[in-house]
């Protein structure tokens, strides 16, 4: 499988190459093992996003719900919803307080 990476790499022009059946599954396995090990950890960074409550957010802009559900509407702060639970993202929440100069 190294052998066929370095051909490849090589820069070879018009190269043909014979491979067995078998030896192109194993380099088909090691560039998926390859693409998964790169994309872990940005699924893991994903997955571990910080989420706010409703409450929170309430709480954090001083506004009531219906300006919540407003600003869903507009498209201004997305809620992320789980079931029936309503959570808004850390990342969200911090641009708008960037944006509204809020504390």
């Amino acid at each position: 499988m190294n052998d066929i990476l370095s051909l490849i790499g090589s820069g070879v022009n018009g190269l043909t190459l014979n491979i067995k059946g078998e030896d192109l599954l194993t380099f088909a396995d090691s560039l998926i093992a390859k693409a998964k090990e790169q994309l872990l950890p940005v699924m893991v960074r994903a997955a571990q996003e910080q989420l706010l409550s409703k409450k929170e957010v309430l709480e954090k802009f001083n506004v009531c719900p219906t300006t919540l559900w407003n600003w869903s509407r507009s498209g201004y702060l997305i809620p992320v919803k789980i079931g029936k639970k309503v959570s808004y993202r850390q990342a969200d929440i911090e641009r708008l307080i960037i944006e509204r100069g809020a504390k």
